[in-house]
């Protein structure tokens, strides 16, 4: 990830010094006020690290003093649809500018995936039975998914045009680095079953203090981006600009169960996301 983080860093700053540099004609982006709708598609990789940490002093589970450590992920792709405004600066009068943006987007799609069972071989040996389903003190093969509600952010743009690219798309059209920070929302919900019980469950999956449960956790989640775009002019007032990015999730701790109460164990969880997306936006300048 953090090698990822250096290229995109190494792009963006080689597009600014080209940005700073072009001769490119006068006319460019409008400056002044602007709204515009955006769809994007992206490419989320969450990863998720779960421990089950049976190390209090008044643990009492059959896997006292031991700690469990397992990681999952998913690739999936998701989509967004938003709403902007922004304001536009000319730098100079050769088409250089800078541009300020806050947004508000809405996603669809989740990633989703099964945490190991990480068995303790050494408890069950000692208990003499090996029983087909989590006991209290392993780390449970808990499912998963990770899914993007709604999102908020401020961006910079800072942008130029170049003369291959009016040459290419014709007057007007330009190229463009952002970077930006957002706010995310997001759901995490966690399925889990198995025995919680130190002395096991004789009956089995219908024992009665075998459990099936669930947690949902809403959590805001800040993301950094960093990217690039073409712009360009389709009618009096009306631009396009197509964009491609990187993001970078924060790493938050879930804290799912903790260890002030019988059996004390502490479950932490966290997640560590990044993405790269696609997007195309639509801009009405006044």
């Amino acid at each position: 990830m953090k090698k990822l983080e250096r290229s995109g860093l190494s792009v963006a700053l080689a597009c600014a010094s080209v940005l700073a540099s072009a001769p490119g004609p006068a006319v460019g982006m409008e400056e002044g006020f602007y709204m515009g709708f955006s769809a994007s598609a992206e490419n989320l990789d969450a990863t998720f690290f779960k421990t089950t940490d049976n190390t209090h002093p008044m643990n009492a589970t059959p896997s006292s003093g031991r700690s469990f450590h397992v990681r999952d992920s998913d690739t999936k792709t998701t989509s967004g649809f938003g709403i902007l405004a922004g304001y536009t600066f000319h730098l100079n009068n050769r088409g250089l500018y800078l541009s300020g943006e806050v947004d508000l987007a809405y996603h669809s799609g989740k990633a989703r995936g099964r945490l190991k069972w990480i068995k303790d071989s050494a408890a069950r040996e000692n208990a003499g039975s090996d029983p087909d389903w989590p006991q209290s003190g392993e780390s449970w093969p808990d499912d998963w998914t990770f899914e993007k509600d709604y999102s908020y952010g401020l961006t910079l743009r800072l942008g130029g045009q170049p003369d291959f690219l009016a040459s290419a798309l014709g007057p007007g059209s330009g190229l463009h680095v952002l970077i930006g920070v957002r706010r995310t929302e997001a759901e995490y919900f966690n399925a889990y079953e198995g025995c919680p019980v130190n002395a096991g469950c004789p009956g089995g999956r219908e024992d009665e203090s075998y459990v099936r449960g669930f947690d949902r956790t809403d959590k805001d989640y800040t993301a950094w981006t960093a990217g690039i775009g073409l712009h360009t002019p389709i009618d009096d007032h009306i631009s396009v600009q197509v964009e491609t990015y990187y993001t970078d999730y924060d790493r938050e701790d879930l804290l799912l169960l903790d260890n002030t109460s019988e059996p004390y164990i502490r479950v932490p969880h966290a997640l560590d996301a990044e993405e790269v997306g696609l997007r195309l936006r639509l801009l009405r300048h006044f």
